[in-house]
């Protein structure tokens, strides 16, 4: 027969092993930030670029992509923007140009202006919308909310991406690359 003592710390060790189970982040089934999709920016509604037309003054200007994910240009009318890099859509506006016969060999720059804003929410002292910065990782963007809280678990962040139309959550360290729109959780640690 086991003694009481011992049957004490077996039904201690599972319960502790029970309640560290149930309290974990859930992120353990969660694929990895890298896995699902490129850290190239594509451009989506809301986003400010700038349009630069050699040669063609009355196009160049500041624009926002609009709710429908296009851009009206004056000339040559909407160009679909959303999903496309930067490089495709100069690619896109040249294309445009010349089938128009606006300009016979057109050379276009886009270059971003004003990026969708990350979200931070969860264990950071200061939660809320930040403005998206070029080559921005989780690190540096716990950092511009003050920082992990004294609960935080520090070792990973769950990151919400919009990957197509649809959003996907994953595990992202400190070292991952945050997108335009991205949404960082920091959870709770438990022990």
């Amino acid at each position: 027969m086991m003694g009481f003592h011992k049957r004490f710390h077996i039904l201690a060790a599972a319960m502790c092993l029970a309640l560290t189970g149930a309290c974990s982040s859930g992120m353990g089934n969660l694929p990895s930030l890298d896995s699902i999709s490129a850290t190239e920016v594509k451009l989506a509604p809301g986003d400010k670029i700038r349009v630069s037309v050699q040669d063609l003054d009355a196009m160049s200007g500041d624009y926002i992509i609009d709710e429908t994910g296009s851009v009206a240009l004056p000339l040559i009318n909407q160009v679909a923007a959303a999903g496309m890099t930067y490089t495709e859509m100069q690619s896109a506006i040249e294309t445009k140009l010349a089938q128009q016969q606006v300009l016979n060999n057109p050379n276009v720059t886009v270059q971003p202006l004003e990026l969708r804003p990350i979200y931070i929410m969860g264990e950071v002292r200061q939660p809320g919308e930040y403005a998206y910065r070029q080559g921005l990782t989780v690190f540096a963007a716990i950092s511009m909310a003050g920082g992990y809280t004294y609960r935080a678990a520090t070792d990973e962040v769950a990151v919400t991406r919009m990957v197509g139309d649809k959003p996907t959550t994953a595990v992202a360290t400190e070292n991952s690359v945050i997108l335009p729109g991205d949404r960082i959780e920091v959870y709770e640690r438990w022990f």
